[in-house]
C-alpha cells in the first residue's frame, strides 16, 4: 500500500512502510484479545438456521418467492443465498488467517479436511444408508451402489443410491444443502495455491482476481449466459456459472484479511452501502443498472457488514460456541430433516418452520457431540476465543 492513512492520534505501521488505521477505529481489531473476542459462531450459527428458513419456503411451496428476504431484495437474494454467501465470506476471512497461523502447506490442509471431511461423510452416510431405506422400503441396495455411492462422496459428488427419494415431494432432491461443500473444499485449495505467493503479490492477486470474477460475472449475467461446460469438467469443480456467484464473497472475506490494517470502522459507510445495494435491487430492477450495481455493491456490502457485526465492540457473543460449534451440522442435517417432515407430516407452515428450526439445530448438536468434535484438536473442549484457537482457528 503506497497511501498513509491515520485516523486519530495512534499510527501502526505495517511491514511494507505504509501506515494504517488506528486500531481503535480499525473494522479489524489488531489487538490479540479484541481479535479473539469475536461474533464469527454466533454469526455462523445464525446463517445456519436462516438458510433452514428460506428452505422452509422452497420445500413446502416449490419456490422462495414469497420469503421475505426474496421479497426486501426484488428478486436477487433470497435469506438462504445470504446465509451461504456470509459462509463464504467468513471462510474466506478466517480460512486466509489459518493459513498465515499454520506451520505447513500439509499441517493447514490436514486441518481443513479434518474440518470438512468427517461431519460431512457423516450426514451423506446416514442419507444414503439409513434414511433411504426407511423412506424406500422396498429399495434395495446392491454392494456395487454402495462403493459408488462412498466413493462418490470421498470426492464430494453428494451422490446416493436414490436421488429422487422424495419424489412427490415440491423439491425431489434429497439433501440439496450439501452442493456448496464441494465448492468450499475447492476454495481452501485455491487459498493452498495463493499461498505460494509473497503477501503483497498474495495481496495484489487477490484483488485482481476479485475484479475479474467480478466482471465476468456482470457479463454473464447481461448477456444472459450461464456457462456449465462439459460433465467431466462440472464434476470436478462443480457448476462453472456458480464460481461467478461463490468467488466474490469468499474472496471479499480474504481481502478483508489480507487488508485489515487499512479499513476502517464506520457506520456510516455501512449505512450508506446497505442503502445503495437496496436502491440497486429496487430502482435498477433487473436490468443492466440493476444486475452491474447489485453485484458491484453487494460482496463487498455484506462482508462489511459481517465484519462489523463480528468485531463490533457492543455485540458480546463470542461465547456462543461454549457448549460446541453446532453450525455446520445445522446446515449439513436441515434439508433432508424437512423433507422427511414435508413427506410425513401435514403441518401448518409456522409449526414446520418451526420444527425444522428446532430438529436441524438438535441435528448440529449431535453432529458436534458425536462426530465432529473428535477430529479438532480443541474439539474436547470448544474454545470461546479465536485467540484460543490459534493452531486451528477456522471452523467453517
Amino acid at each position: 500500500m503506497g497511501l498513509s492513512r491515520v485516523i486519530g492520534q495512534e499510527e501502526i505501521g505495517n511491514p511494507w512502510g505504509a501506515q494504517v488505521i488506528a486500531t481503535t477505529r480499525r473494522l479489524v481489531p489488531s489487538d490479540s484479545s479484541r481479535f479473539g473476542h469475536n461474533n464469527f459462531d454466533a454469526i455462523r450459527l445464525t446463517m445456519a438456521l436462516l438458510v433452514v428458513f428460506s428452505h422452509s419456503y422452497a420445500l413446502r411451496f416449490g419456490s422462495e418467492a414469497r420469503e421475505p428476504m426474496s421479497i426486501a431484495t426484488n428478486g436477487f437474494y433470497n435469506s438462504g443465498e445470504i446465509g451461504v454467501w456470509v459462509f463464504f465470506i467468513i471462510s474466506g476471512f478466517l480460512i486466509a488467517h489459518s493459513y498465515e497461523r499454520s506451520a505447513s502447506n500439509r499441517a493447514f490442509m490436514i486441518k481443513r479436511v479434518r474440518r470438512i471431511y468427517p461431519g460431512y461423510l457423516a450426514a451423506t452416510t446416514i442419507c444414503a444408508f439409513a434414511i433411504t431405506p426407511l423412506f424406500a422400503p422396498g429399495f434395495t441396495i446392491g454392494i456395487g451402489e454402495v462403493v459408488r455411492t462412498i466413493v462418490g462422496n470421498l470426492v464430494l459428488a453428494n451422490r446416493f443410491p436414490l436421488p429422487t427419494l422424495f419424489a412427490d415431494n415440491p423439491i425431489p432432491a434429497i439433501n440439496g444443502s450439501l452442493w456448496s461443500i464441494k465448492y468450499e473444499f475447492l476454495c481452501y485449495l485455491g487459498v493452498l495455491m495463493l499461498g505460494i505467493l509473497a503477501l503483497p503479490a498474495r495481496r495484489l492477486t487477490a484483488l485482481l482476481v476479485y475484479a475479474a470474477i467480478v466482471v465476468a460475472w456482470c457479463w454473464l449475467d447481461l448477456s444472459g449466459r450461464k456457462p456449465g461446460g462439459p460433465e467431466l469438467l462440472r464434476a470436478a469443480i462443480g457448476w462453472p456459472y456458480l464460481w461467478f456467484q461463490i468467488l466474490p464473497n469468499f474472496l471479499a472475506g480474504m481481502i478483508a484479511y489480507l487488508y485489515r490494517d487499512s479499513i476502517p470502522r464506520s457506520t456510516l459507510l455501512l449505512g450508506t452501502g446497505v442503502i445503495a445495494c437496496f436502491m440497486a435491487f429496487h430502482f435498477g430492477g433487473r436490468g443492466a443498472i440493476g444486475i452491474v450495481a447489485a453485484h458491484l455493491l453487494a460482496p463487498p456490502v455484506l462482508a462489511y457488514l459481517m465484519l462489523w457485526c463480528a468485531f463490533h465492540p457492543a455485540i458480546a457473543l463470542s461465547g456462543a460456541a461454549r457448549y460446541g460449534d453446532f453450525s455446520y451440522g445445522t446446515y449439513l442435517y436441515a434439508f433432508v430433516i424437512q423433507q422427511m417432515l414435508v413427506a410425513t407430516l401435514d403441518l401448518s407452515f409456522p409449526l414446520f418452520v418451526l420444527l425444522s428450526l428446532i430438529l436441524a439445530l438438535s441435528a448440529g448438536v449431535a453432529s458436534w457431540w458425536v462426530v465432529e468434535r473428535h477430529f479438532l484438536r480443541h474439539g474436547g473442549a470448544p474454545g470461546r476465543h479465536l485467540a484460543a484457537k490459534e493452531r486451528a482457528p477456522a471452523h467453517f
